[in-house]
């Protein structure tokens, strides 16, 4: 049984910086330009987990302006070099203890990370800090379950019986879930109005390496032992290349969870 704690794998995200900002998928076009239409740029944006700025970026080439509050020192750094040409600052630290200024901005924007947070104090600053009329806006990606999907799971499982038994691929379904509640509190914060969802299908081809490196920006992969974790992929990295010829297609939806200030 794992005995790593939820606070070393939410930091685990700092020793992989380069990996996570070249492996990640990154949202859906179409979702930035929902969200600009929404909140019109330019606009006074908060994002809170910037990581190495996968999300930043293509609301900076939208127009918009970032404050970003970050918990890993090296992630903050890269984001900082990487946007250094855009209107982006980051400051290192936990959100919930952000010193942020009372309605000073349009727009909140948490890629991804919204779940590592205390919920309840996360969304007492996102209210506190959003301009009457503003937006949060929380964005997730979840598994779409197709044919060939469910074939490549089923063949990789094998691989996690045998080497790693306790990341079983069920994190997945567990993460479905906690986006559904977080989903529910930004529907019970009385200062917050008019919620909504938006889904983006989206499709990715991977070949093997790939595949591996999206894997090891996890956290429950990446705070496997590094030996337990070589013996996963190498197993994982056989069946893509002996079941299906090196390359798997992936589908996910990109999920957009909007509401407005009161």
């Amino acid at each position: 049984m794992s005995t790593v704690t939820t606070d070393e794998r939410r930091r685990s995200f700092d020793q992989m910086v380069e990996l996570y900002a070249r492996a990640r998928p990154a949202p859906p076009r179409e979702l930035f330009d929902a969200l600009a239409a929404y909140v019109p740029p330019p606009a006074d944006v908060l994002e809170i987990g910037c990581g190495p700025g996968n999300a930043s970026l293509p609301l900076l080439e939208r127009g918009f302006r970032i404050r970003a509050v970050e918990l890993g020192e090296n992630l903050a750094a890269f984001a900082r070099q990487r946007l250094a040409a855009f209107p982006f600052t980051v400051e290192v630290g936990k959100l919930e203890d952000a010193s942020l200024e009372p309605a000073s901005v349009d727009l909140v924007v948490c890629s991804s990370a919204f779940h590592w947070l205390d919920r309840e104090r996360a969304l007492r600053q996102v209210v506190k800090v959003l301009k009457p009329g503003g937006a949060a806006a929380l964005i997730w990606g979840s598994p779409r379950r197709t044919a060939e999907d469910n074939r490549v799971d089923e063949a990789t499982q094998a691989a996690y019986r045998a080497h790693a038994p306790e990341i079983s691929r069920q994190t997945v379904d567990r993460m479905g879930g906690k986006v559904a509640e977080i989903g529910q509190a930004v529907r019970d914060t009385p200062e917050l109005c008019d919620f909504e969802e938006r889904l983006f299908p989206q499709t990715h081809l991977f070949d093997r390496q790939r595949y591996l490196d999206t894997l090891a920006t996890f956290s429950d992969h990446a705070t496997l032992p590094a030996e337990q974790r070589a013996r996963l992929f190498e197993a994982i990295g056989e069946i893509i290349d002996g079941r299906f010829g090196g390359r798997v297609e992936r589908h996910s939806t990109a999920r957009l969870q909007l509401a407005r200030r009161r």
